[in-house]
């Protein structure tokens, strides 16, 4: 009898998700105060099961390589553990399991945390456990297994960052400590707070209708934005010519007229020659003869 690999698959996984859902499972006590002052300092992202960011927190931008991340939402987040400021590739056991889609965060990349907490029970070590997703969406290819075919959509990712530290650390952490770890691999930078407030860019999602570019993959808002940044405006079209304005009566010189009222209608005088009381102004097309200041002749 043939092999059901898929049949397989989803006991697993459901088996799989009962495990860690009764692992997950602790009894209620108060909450570690290193995780509540690391809260304080990093805004969590309050984030839907569809992606969307409901309420979003502090942006972060990705410093380290090697950051493996699966298309929210997940059925099991994997864990990439940090050791000495450095992520360390681990196997994820039931490799079967992996993500088709699996993507490496790059060094740039923004990011929202949405869930911070320790983990100093049961294990040789402490783990101070940072959740991300992506601010912006990847166009992933998905296999649909009922129909058969793949199909694509855009996709935040997300993953657990596991710092590990000797067992008895975190107890003894201060948040400030605790946030220089963090700063190696995701660090804050304010310009991005400012421009998440101001132009709502990594502060919304766009699913389902997600418009990703062709050059980078990146998918903000409903735009598509090239490398580079967004292309520059158009220049503006220059003004139109006033229009001409209607001609004025000619200017006229009469006797009698000053030397200042005939330099005021016809401009400077291109020579003058003065004789005595007498004095003789040449413009362009004439010749003005002032006796005493006062015009006399015109020629």
């Amino acid at each position: 009898m043939p092999v059901c690999w898929s049949s397989i698959r989803k006991v697993t996984l459901g088996i799989f998700s009962v495990v860690t859902l009764a692992a997950s499972i602790k009894p209620a006590t108060a909450q570690d105060p290193l995780v509540t002052g690391l809260e304080k300092k990093y805004r969590i992202s309050e984030i839907n099961m569809q992606g969307v960011v409901a309420r979003p927190g502090t942006v972060l931008t990705v410093e380290a390589d090697g950051i493996n991340a699966e298309p929210y939402p997940t059925m099991i987040t994997f864990e990439n553990p940090v050791v000495d400021g450095q992520v360390k590739q681990r196997s994820k056991g039931l490799g079967f399991l992996k993500s088709n889609n699996l993507q490496i965060l790059q060094p740039g990349q923004k990011v929202y945390i949405t869930k911070i907490n320790d983990d100093t029970q049961g294990s040789k070590e402490d783990s101070l456990k940072i959740t991300i997703l992506t601010t912006d969406a990847v166009l992933a290819t998905f296999t649909n297994g009922a129909y058969g075919g793949q199909y694509q959509a855009a996709k935040r990712y997300s993953t657990t960052l596991a710092f590990k530290e000797p067992k008895g650390t975190l107890s003894q952490l201060s948040v400030d400590d605790a946030s220089k770890l963090i700063d190696a691999i995701l660090s804050v930078n304010p310009a991005d707070q400012v421009r998440a407030r101001e132009s709502g860019v990594v502060a919304r999602s766009c699913e389902p209708h997600c418009a990703v570019s062709t050059t980078t993959g990146n998918v903000i808002g409903q735009a598509v934005i090239p490398q580079g940044g967004p292309p520059a405006p158009a220049p503006l079209p220059p003004p139109p010519a006033p229009a001409d304005a209607p001609a004025g009566p000619p200017p006229t010189i009469e006797l009698g007229q000053t030397k200042d009222q005939v330099q005021t209608a016809f401009g400077t005088p291109t020579r003058i020659v003065k004789l005595g009381a007498k004095e003789i102004e040449y413009f362009k097309d004439m010749k003005v003869t002032f006796v005493n200041g006062k015009v006399t002749d015109v020629q």
